[in-house]
């Protein structure tokens, strides 16, 4: 069960991270080259079919990723007793403010930009730069996560 639960865990680890170097380095560079309702139908159409893909994948990693720190015993040790705990702690802080984040990005100033810039509203620019903050800091987030699994793995040899 535990080879089960680490191979579902990587392959959707594997999924959101390689989806997000995508989405940063070919999907958007890509849009940004259109201009005006061909850019923002394109950008939507890329958010509409990478969110089910990206989120499940994402789920999929938090409950393999919790039920393998219960097989581990992660849940049953005093807090920072351990490099294991304290790794771990760290990681589900990260993968937190990933969520946070991501969820951010998608629902929040992603639309916003869009109806900023449907309106012709003068925000568009504050709120695109605030955009673009929040993906590259969650792009930072989605490297750091699987390095610190690799560590927290790395405490149980």
């Amino acid at each position: 069960m535990t080879t089960t639960l680490r191979i579902l865990h990587v392959l959707s680890a594997s999924i959101w991270v390689g989806g997000t170097v995508a989405l940063v380095f070919i999907g958007v560079p890509a849009i940004r080259r259109l201009e005006g309702e061909a850019r923002a139908v394109a950008m939507r159409a890329l958010g509409r079919r990478w969110r089910p893909i990206g989120w499940g994948a994402m789920a999929v990693a938090i409950l393999s990723g919790l039920w393998l720190t219960e097989r581990h015993g992660g849940f049953h040790r005093a807090a920072l007793d351990s490099d294991f705990d304290r790794t771990l702690i760290l990681k589900s802080v990260l993968v937190a403010l990933l969520v946070v984040g991501g969820l951010l990005h998608d629902f929040v100033l992603g639309p916003r930009l869009q109806r900023d810039l449907r309106a012709g509203a003068p925000t568009a620019p504050v709120t695109r730069r605030r955009l673009v903050v929040v993906g590259w800091l969650n792009f930072g987030l989605t490297i750091a996560v699987p390095v610190l699994g690799a560590v927290v793995l790395s405490t149980l040899d």
